[in-house]
């Protein structure tokens, strides 16, 4: 089988506006996300890991304080809206949730989220060569 190259090409579109996504551990919840190759979002996030990197030096940074600030650039560049949670979301509520370390799991949702809106489906064909002899085999 031979991959069709056009198959592996990223949607760039769908990955900067963002799409639906199922968060497959809780039923009926939906998160609308970019992609996590936003270039926007990529930058702030590398910014952000050298400014966190001068404050706690050689020692690794606490998770509650890199969810907390992942969390803000979520609500900035990826987490557009959600659906399946008995709280509406504003722009407001997100940042509330997406910065509290008890929500961890909702980041994490979103994380998965956001990775998925990614994903890409390889398409194969056929090898024509075995579908016909070759030139020495032909003589």
């Amino acid at each position: 089988m031979t991959v069709k190259l056009a198959s592996l090409k990223a949607d760039l579109d769908r990955e900067e506006k963002g799409d639906w996504i199922e968060y497959p551990e809780w039923p009926g919840v939906e998160f609308n996300v970019s992609s996590l190759h936003l270039s926007a979002f990529q930058i702030q996030r590398d910014l952000l890991y050298q400014r966190l990197g001068r404050i706690y030096k050689k020692k690794p940074v606490p998770r509650d304080v890199l969810n907390v600030e992942l969390g803000k650039l979520y609500c900035k560049h990826i987490l557009h809206d959600w659906k399946g949670l008995d709280v509406p979301y504003t722009p407001e509520t997100a940042v509330e949730v997406m910065t509290n370390p008890e929500y961890r799991n909702v980041i994490a949702a979103v994380e998965y989220c956001a990775a998925k809106v990614s994903d890409f489906e390889v398409e194969f064909i056929e090898d024509a060569a075995k579908n016909s002899a070759s030139p020495s085999e032909a003589a």
